[in-house]
């Protein structure tokens, strides 16, 4: 079966994601829409340095909305297009199309109990409703690392005692001004950053959403959840992608959400962000890397490492919109509702 699909967006995700559309066989791009005006009218293939496909960038939402398409793949950023994700997915859902979404964290994983966000929920659920049609969000950080590997991989053991999932990312290519203050970076270490406001109430976090389905998948029922951050400073300065950060400030942090039961932690999530691996030694060091660790029977220790060089040379968003193109077919096939991914129907990638 062939899947008629718009890709809505063109950044580090969505030139990924486009790409994949356009070489894969049982998809068909009709249409694309954009934000930088210089870009409409652009044929989609130049976008990704293929031949022409006959498709157009168009910066107008209702010719996006008005398409016969099963699927629309949603890759806009509000820090980025400063435009309203979750009115623009509602709007799409409504008009009767399927949504697969790097956007909208907040709902990859909604249940009774868990909603860090009950009236998005709620549009979300009517427009599923209205255009009898689903919404599968990847997840975060980047979907596969901090879940649905761990929870696969669980499926092995007899006894879980404890988890620890770990991300290392190197954030030196990362062109991004959240960089700087947003996140932490180029803070001096007792300063608190706008991330670590955010996380002090953490179960109102899209952090604590990985923590929760990770949780809720192997039936441990968690007593409290803790949020902590360490971080590494520079003695000399460091020049990044988005400015120069000064001896004295952050270049490295790592942050942790504990699960906790019965006052011990027994499923802890940790970030390890990277502008240098000249600091914090006893930190991992990798560029993009993934461990996971399972105390029990058996004892389990993995790793993914992940690599590419195609557009900007960050695998995270090559695997972000992979998971996002791969699981399209499932989510257009699925009985229309909110899908996770506790809930999305087993598949696979594609070979070409």
């Amino acid at each position: 079966m062939t899947y008629r699909v718009a890709q809505w967006g063109t950044g580090n995700v969505g030139r990924h994601a486009l790409r994949m559309i356009i070489e894969r066989p049982n998809l068909d791009l009709v249409g694309l829409r954009v934000y930088d005006p210089a870009k409409v009218g652009v044929d989609a293939g130049n976008f990704v340095g293929m031949a022409p496909v006959g498709v157009s960038a168009t910066d107008d939402s209702e010719t996006i909305l008005a398409l016969d398409a099963d699927c629309v793949n949603y890759n806009a950023l509000g820090a980025e297009s400063n435009n309203d994700a979750l009115g623009d997915i509602t709007r799409i859902l409504a008009s009767g199309k399927n949504v697969v979404s790097s956007a909208g964290a907040d709902y990859a994983y909604v249940r009774p109990d868990v909603s860090i966000d009950p009236d998005g929920h709620r549009k979300l659920v009517e427009a599923c409703h209205q255009g009898e049609t689903s919404f599968y969000m990847g997840g975060i950080n980047p979907g596969f690392a901090m879940d649905q590997w761990p929870i696969a991989l669980s499926r092995l053991c007899r006894r879980i005692e404890r988890m620890h999932v770990t991300e290392i990312v190197d954030c030196r290519g990362y062109d991004s001004s959240l960089m700087q203050g947003t996140m932490g970076f180029g803070l001096p270490p007792e300063a608190e950053s706008p991330l670590d406001r955010h996380l002090s109430n953490v179960t109102n976090t899209t952090f604590y959403l990985s923590l929760r389905m990770l949780a809720d998948a192997i039936g441990l029922k968690l007593d409290d959840v803790k949020y902590s951050r360490e971080a590494a400073t520079t003695d000399v300065p460091l020049d990044g992608v988005v400015g120069r950060y000064e001896p004295g400030t952050i270049v490295a942090q790592r942050l942790r959400i504990d699960g906790i039961v019965d006052g011990e932690p027994r499923l802890s999530l940790f970030w390890v962000w990277r502008l240098t691996d000249d600091v914090a030694p006893e930190w991992p060091r990798s560029g993009f890397k993934w461990l996971f660790k399972v105390e029990g029977d058996p004892d389990i220790d993995s790793e993914i490492e992940l690599d590419t060089a195609t557009d900007a040379g960050r695998p995270t968003s090559l695997t972000t919109a992979a998971l996002l193109i791969n699981a399209l077919p499932a989510v257009c096939d699925a009985q229309p509702g909110l899908i996770d991914n506790l809930t999305l129907a087993p598949h696979s990638g594609r070979a070409l």
